[in-house]
């Protein structure tokens, strides 16, 4: 079989399987030998088979789904968008999957998987893989997935999974979204490139858009043989559309803008008759517009009066502007003089005060200097201010001491206390430095060498200075001199382990007998004190009060000598800058009287020029007062002729003369001028009534502009003087309207003659074919009604007379328009619109005449079916075979006896047909059809989802002897049974 198959290089649909889409959680349906699918109502048979569509077209998306693939329920009523991308693509585990065998790309099947994309776009993707799909089931369906043996799902099955694995495994696979590219790969056509036709579906002659739309058509026809539908129509409409090879082909006339200049023509030789009747009105006219030609400038005079009024107004404003702003100056420098005047005087009050208090602090200064500088003067005048001011505080303390001693006995008592124990160690102080005067022999400064007594005394004076009271050992002597060569000279001094230590001078050094005489003074001075102490506690309460009164004056004196000794210097730079204020005050007061005296006579001559300006302001007033009334009559004027007034639009003329005589002459002219014009807007207006001039709204209005008037009257005078020519042209009109015709009558006949040829071509196809017990078959495609009887009507039209076309041509014309083109402006007449119908006529075998009644719905069934297997003839390329799937919905609706020619001749003529129906079909039904799907025999527990449980794995039941082409298919994996 396979070699046969090659031979004759076909391509067969074989396989179709449904993973979570379209009611089923998998379906694996074998298409090679056709098969009825059962199984319970709604459960998603017919939209399994269906499915099949979208490989077979080239779409990216359910966008306007019911024109591309019209899925819709039995009553014919088409699916949404969206119901159809969530049917078959509910989920991201979605997948539909074509098996083709085709021999013209290699000798093993391919397959194309559609899977979901976007859920906005409402777009589905596809990937090929010439993998069969044995070799790709595990990606979908897991065998032994639950404990049914029925299977499930694959846990983490994905689009991106598949193409991974299919990548690795398959160097032919490929994705494509473009439905361009999806074109090009599905309808090859080149058939010794093995590559070109490796995932064809079905190999066109050509791949242009005109086969393809036709195709589409056959593909809707292929899934929908209802009679009762529009199929059939629309399929052969399209057919023949595609056929129309140049745009020639194509209706680009626009029919409405015919027919509308047809009667704008009629309507301009209906006016034109019209004008030339009042020929005489127009005379009148004339002579009336001579008349407000006259006064044409009426308006513009008065208005050109009223302008210079207002003009001189407005400079006559202005000027009193100008003068009362200069008033108003004058009136600020009056204003700013006297201010000036007021402030002068205020600053003099002011300097005057502050005169007074700085004589009060000058005075108060000057008495505390002299104090301070008599204090000063008792001191020597080597010793300087700060010496004087040292030696109080010292006397102060002394003083402050003194007194806290007398006052206090617990104080003294401490003192004492001191003192005893002060003595107490000046008196062993003594006794030490008198034994050592006593003894000068043994002292250390005696005993050792000036080099060593040095070293020893610049690391302890007082050690060095010490006095042993004998002879020092010689093995002292060597410990001394040991330790004292530890220390290194440093220059001048000495350095013992880093540390540095002062040299003492031998010829510096004090004598004990110093430091005795020293120790004694002092331990004089501190008995002394002790003796005064003493004393202190023995003096009277009387003595004792008044040497304390006495300090505290003394300290009060003091005190306050301090304060004035330390404030000297301030108070007395504080006396000069005071004394320097003062001076300065004293010219500030000469120079504000010269100042006063100069803005008196400012003030004086501000005032006198203010009252000569407002004597000025005020005989302007009075101008301007009697140019407003005047203004005001010139106004009321203007109002009364309904002209503007302001915003004039005539130019000034400086000469003119604003008096009463001027503007009496003005009035006059325009209403001799307003009487002329109310005549000729009435004639005017009946021209436009009379359709000779073009009805203007403003030219119909109650107030109608000169200009307009005069360029209506220019329209009227130009239409009677070229009139004669217009009705030449008219008529020139009507010979060449009536010629453009030409080009819709040749293309409503190329329509007319295309339906005509394409339905000889189907009657000779049909010629020797018979279908079931018909010995012949005839069709007659039905044309839209309008569309004939226009065609009939435009053969009989004489298009080179120049009159107009004919009432009844332009009322065909207006039903055919709104017939196809109800928006009135389409360009293009499709055979879609032409096409109505098609209709068949049949002789049964036997018989010599045509059946006059109507034939049933089953025999046009199969009419409709051989005529889709001639049509796909036709655009096949003819070097190949195809066997193609046919759909008949609800099949055991259908008329059993049809099968028994239906289905052997629909094999033989490469058509695997295929239907569905529920349990209730007949056996009978379903023998003929050979193998059967029960689609919902087995429902798998691990779905992908709940909504989807059914699932299809197993063979087609049949009741061929030989078994279904998938068993013998695998019976051949075995080899030849052994005899």
């Amino acid at each position: 079989m396979l070699n046969h198959s090659i031979d004759n290089l076909l391509i067969s649909i074989s396989r179709l399987v449904a993973v979570d889409s379209a009611g089923v959680a998998i379906a694996e349906i074998d298409l090679r030998e056709g098969g009825i699918l059962i199984g319970g109502g709604n459960i998603g048979k017919t939209s399994i088979l269906n499915a099949i569509r979208l490989f077979l077209l080239p779409e990216e998306n359910f966008k306007d789904s019911a024109r591309k693939f019209g899925f819709s329920d039995k009553e014919g009523k088409f699916y949404s968008n969206d119901e159809s991308f969530e049917h078959y693509f509910p989920s991201s585990t979605s997948f539909l999957i074509l098996e083709c065998d085709n021999y013209l790309g290699g000798r093993l099947p391919h397959c194309q998987i559609l899977y979901r994309g976007s859920s906005d776009k409402l777009d589905y993707r596809r990937m090929f893989t010439s993998l069969r799909y044995e070799q790709i089931r595990h990606l979908f369906w897991d065998a032994s997935a639950g404990e049914d043996g029925i299977g499930g799902r694959v846990d983490d099955l994905s689009p991106s999974k598949v193409q991974a694995f299919l990548k690795r495994e398959d160097r032919h696979f490929k994705t494509l979204m473009r439905s361009s590219a999806i074109k090009e790969v599905i309808y090859a056509n080149q058939l010794l490139d093995i590559d070109a036709m490796r995932f064809c579906l079905f190999p066109l002659s050509t791949t242009s858009d005109a086969d393809v739309d036709a195709f589409r058509a056959l593909v809707r026809l292929l899934f929908d043989m209802k009679t009762g539908s529009d199929t059939v129509r629309l399929a052969v409409a399209n057919i023949i559309e595609s056929q129309k090879k140049e745009r020639k082909d194509e209706l680009n006339f626009d029919i409405d803008a015919f027919i509308d200049h047809n009667e704008s023509l009629a309507r301009r030789e209906e006016l034109l008759n019209s004008i030339n009747s009042l020929r005489p009105e127009f005379e009148t006219l004339s002579d009336s517009h001579q008349k407000l030609m006259k006064n044409k400038n009426a308006e513009n005079d008065l208005m050109q009066y009223a302008l210079m009024t207002q003009s001189q107004v407005t400079q006559e404003n202005n000027s009193l502007g100008l003068e009362e702003n200069q008033l108003t100056l004058l009136k600020n420098k009056v204003d700013s003089a006297n201010k000036n005047c007021v402030g002068t005087v205020d600053k003099q009050k002011i300097l005057k005060g502050e005169k007074v208090a700085l004589l009060r602090q000058h005075k108060k200064l000057e008495e505390t200097v002299q104090k301070t500088q008599l204090l000063i003067n008792q001191y020597d005048e080597s010793e300087s201010l700060e010496d004087i001011v040292s030696g109080h505080r010292e006397h102060l303390a002394n003083k402050e001491e003194e007194l806290a001693l007398k006052q206090d006995a617990e104080k003294r008592l401490n003192e004492l206390e001191d003192l005893g124990k002060d003595i107490h160690k000046l008196e062993d102080m003594e006794c030490r430095y008198q034994a050592s005067v006593n003894n000068q022999e043994f002292k250390l400064f005696k005993q050792l060498t000036d080099s060593i007594w040095m070293k020893l005394a610049s690391v302890n004076l007082e050690v060095a200075e010490a006095n042993p009271g004998r002879e020092l050992t010689q093995s002292e002597l060597d410990a001394i001199e040991s330790f004292t060569n530890l220390l290194e000279t440093d220059e001048q001094d000495y350095k013992l382990f880093g540390v540095k230590l002062d040299a003492i001078s031998v010829d510096n050094r004090e004598s004990d007998q110093s430091h005795l005489a020293k120790i004694q003074s002092r331990l004089e001075s501190k008995r002394t004190r002790v003796a005064e102490l003493k004393a202190m506690d023995s003096e009277s309460r009387f003595e004792r009060v008044k040497v304390i009164t006495a300090l505290e004056t003394e300290i009060k004196r003091t005190s306050t000598e301090i304060g004035r000794l330390t404030a000297f210097n301030s108070n007395l730079q504080q006396f000069r800058s005071v004394d320097d204020e003062l001076k300065q005050i004293k010219n500030k007061a000469q120079t504000l009287e010269e100042q006063l005296e100069s803005q008196k006579l400012v003030l004086a001559k501000e005032k006198e020029a203010f009252e000569t300006q407002q004597i000025e302001v005020e005989q302007l007033r009075s101008k301007l007062k009697k140019l407003g009334e005047y203004q005001v009559r010139v106004k009321a004027e203007l109002e009364a002729h309904a002209l503007p007034t302001s915003d004039f639009s005539v130019l000034p003329d400086q000469a003119l003369s604003l008096n009463e005589e001027n503007l009496l002459s003005r009035i006059i002219a325009l209403q001799s001028k307003r009487l002329a014009k109310s005549e000729i807007v009435e004639k005017v207006q009946g021209f436009v009534r009379n359709q000779v001039l073009e009805n203007d709204d403003k030219l119909m209005g109650a107030h109608v502009d000169d200009d307009l008037l005069d360029h209506a009257f220019q329209q009227l005078q130009s239409r009677y003087q070229g009139l004669d020519e217009e009705f030449d042209i008219l008529r020139k009109n009507f010979a060449e309207h009536k010629h453009s015709v030409h080009s819709i009558i040749n293309e409503l006949k190329n329509n007319r003659e295309m339906v005509r040829q394409f339905e000889k071509s189907i009657n000779r196809a049909f010629k020797g074919v018979a279908i079931n017990d018909l010995a012949e078959v005839e069709a007659k495609i039905k044309v839209e009604a309008r569309f004939s009887d226009l065609v009939g009507e435009i053969e009989h039209l004489d298009t080179h007379s120049d009159e107009k076309a004919s009432d009844q041509f332009i009322d065909r014309l207006k039903a055919f328009s709104k017939k196809f083109f109800p928006d009135g402006k389409a360009a293009l007449l499709t055979m879609e619109q032409i096409v109505s119908g098609i209709a068949y006529r049949v002789k049964k075998q036997g018989q010599t005449g045509w059946e006059s009644k109507s034939q049933s719905t089953s025999t046009i069934m199969l009419i409709n079916i051989k005529l889709v297997e001639i049509l796909l003839g036709r655009l096949r390329n003819n070097a190949c075979t195809t066997q193609f799937p046919l759909i008949i919905d609800e099949g055991a609706s259908v008329d059993s006896s049809q099968f028994d020619w239906l289905l052997p001749n629909m094999k033989q003529a490469g058509f695997r047909v295929l239907s569905a129906s529920t349990n209730s079909a007949s056996s009978e039904i379903i023998f003929k059809f050979g193998q059967h799907f029960r689609l919902d025999a087995m429902r798998t527990a691990t779905p992908y989802s709940s909504a989807r449980t059914i699932a299809f794995t197993g063979m087609p039941d049949s009741f061929v002897t030989k078994g279904s082409a998938l068993d013998r298919e695998q019976l051949d994996m075995f080899g030849e049974p052994d005899e």
